[in-house]
């Protein structure tokens, strides 16, 4: 008898387990969120500057006859050890070399020696080029131009300071409709990995922003959207978001290894900008707000990076504290 009850209760667990981890997907299927896009696990995106090819495959020169080179997102696939090139729809148009990407022990400490070399030049090399409204004002900011290299740039905590800039009307618009979007407020995160839960609504946000009604989007384009907003990879993101994304209004579908969008979202709160500090390294600014209409939470610091990963954007949010 005391068997018989044992063996029910391993059978309960089991099916509890099993149904735990399923989630309808658009096409009313059970999706396992265990199985549903693993191969997400090993895959990174990362930016790079490459050289700019023609049709034919030169090299394109500037005018001094140096290469000319674009910055570019790099898709990384550590399982099947290749690379690629993604356009801006999340497409991959073309193999670069894996080994430039690969990160292994002895390769990382040399990349990591050179980028933080690089990030100490460049700040002393910085410019007085304001980002204000206000010419008299200097922003002590680096090129406008620069943006991550690779892998290996520090990012500043939330809790380091710098020195006080004005950013332009126009940026602070930008950077406040970043921060308001629905939602984000539910969880903060520094130097650490985006979560889930507010990655699905950037994601929706994101689409929102490209003028099209909900509806299913390729996966490479909402991964590489989150990639844009984020400046790092939001990793598994395929595999966890229809289970930690908490967010009925977005799902993955395996199957198609698409997403769909249900809905966009409604705006949940109102963040007004207070201050703005240069960080230095590699265009890194830390910005505080105010915010209403968040259940409770009353201010916002975040440290963003002017980039050109989204032209539209020009900044990434790298990370979040809301109290």
């Amino acid at each position: 008898m005391k068997k018989s009850i044992a063996l029910l209760l391993v059978l309960v667990l089991l099916l509890t387990a099993a149904f735990a981890g399923c989630k309808k997907n658009s096409d009313g299927d059970d999706v396992s969120v265990a199985e549903s896009g693993l191969q997400d696990a090993d895959t990174e995106i990362i930016l790079d500057e490459v050289e700019v090819t023609d049709e034919s495959g030169e090299v394109v020169t500037n005018e001094d006859g140096s290469a000319k080179t674009e910055d570019v997102a790099i898709e990384v696939d550590r399982k099947n050890k290749k690379a690629y090139v993604l356009n801006a729809e999340g497409d991959r148009t073309k193999e670069v070399d894996y080994k430039k990407y690969a990160g292994d022990e002895d390769d990382t400490t040399k990349k990591k020696k050179d980028d933080d070399k690089e990030s100490t030049t460049k700040k002393e090399e910085k410019t007085t080029e304001s980002t204000t409204a206000e010419p008299e004002k200097e922003a002590g900011t680096t090129s406008p131009e620069l943006t991550t290299k690779g892998t290996y740039t520090p990012t500043p905590s939330v809790k380091d300071s710098g020195e006080p800039v004005i950013f332009s009307s126009e940026d602070q618009q930008v950077i406040k409709a970043m921060l308001e979007v629905p939602y984000l407020y539910t969880a903060s995160y520094d130097n650490g990995s985006v979560p889930i839960a507010i990655a699905s609504h950037t994601a929706i946000w994101m689409a929102e922003r490209s003028g099209l009604s909900p509806s299913t989007y390729a996966s490479g384009t909402v991964v590489l959207d989150l990639f844009k907003y984020y400046g790092q990879t939001v990793v598994n993101f395929k595999s966890k978001c229809n289970g930690e994304g908490k967010c009925d209004n977005i799902v993955y579908n395996n199957s198609t290894d698409t997403f769909t969008i249900s809905a966009f979202e409604d705006k949940t709160h109102e963040v007004t900008l207070e201050s703005f500090e240069f960080l230095g390294g590699n265009n890194f600014y830390k910005v505080t707000g105010s915010v209403s209409g968040a259940k409770g939470v009353k201010k916002v610091t975040a440290i963003i990076q002017k980039n050109r990963l989204d032209n539209s954007l020009g900044f990434s949010i790298k990370a979040l504290e809301w109290k």
